[in-house]
């Protein structure tokens, strides 16, 4: 299995089950994440995380051709996001307040959506 085939199995495996689990608990989860936004700490550890995993993506995969480049899209994405939780906390909770002011239950159709387009894509035809 090369490492595309790889991170679009565990990435859109990620994405599906947990767009899919978020779209029917959206209130526990919606109360999740308002619960890791006012906790400073954890906030910081899950950037600590999230970076590191973009991080290992981006360095392991670097490809810019083809469907792959999801992949490493969402690397840097992902990168991003950790960087945005460890460098600027109070960006996340101006954009975790907006979210709760508003309807956002299915802001988990995209990643359901581009978790099965990424399993899809590894289907050996």
């Amino acid at each position: 299995m090369n490492t595309s085939t790889f991170w679009a199995r565990v990435l859109g495996l990620y994405m599906f089950i947990v767009g899919v689990g978020m779209f029917f608990t959206f209130p526990q989860f919606q109360q999740l994440v308002l619960n890791l936004s006012k906790d400073h700490a954890l906030l910081m550890i899950t950037g600590i995380f999230t970076l590191f995993l973009g991080l290992t993506i981006v360095v392991s995969h670097q490809v810019y051709r083809g469907w792959p480049i999801l992949i490493t899209l969402l690397g840097y994405w992902v990168s991003i996001k950790g960087c945005l939780l460890i460098f600027f906390p109070s960006v996340v909770n101006q954009f975790i307040t907006l979210w709760q002011t508003h309807n956002m239950s299915y802001a988990s159709i995209p990643s359901v959506v581009l978790g099965l387009i990424l399993l899809i894509l590894t289907i050996k035809k």
